[in-house]
């Protein structure tokens, strides 16, 4: 399986996460000004998000890769991955 978010895909996640944050996290006001000015700092159509999107997509496809392989290692069967 592959997951690919685009970019305002990405971009609206880390939106919700970071209000989460803001609103649910027992955190400092200086902390909470932090993630307002980062989230501020990265519109949907800046290098930063491009650049967030690709990392956030290889984290995802890596920790999906690593937990389908160890089921498959868990359950003895055979897989074959291919990728284009």
């Amino acid at each position: 399986m592959i997951v690919l978010l685009e970019e305002p895909e990405a971009w609206s996640l880390m939106m919700v996460v970071s209000a989460v944050a803001i609103d649910n996290a027992d955190i400092s006001e200086a902390g909470k000004e932090a993630i307002r000015r980062w989230r501020s700092d990265r519109p949907e159509t800046s290098a930063e998000m491009t650049k967030l999107t690709e990392e956030i997509n290889k984290a995802l496809n890596s920790r999906l890769d690593a937990k389908f392989l160890r089921r498959i290692k868990q359950t003895g069967g055979r897989a074959e991955t291919v990728r284009k």
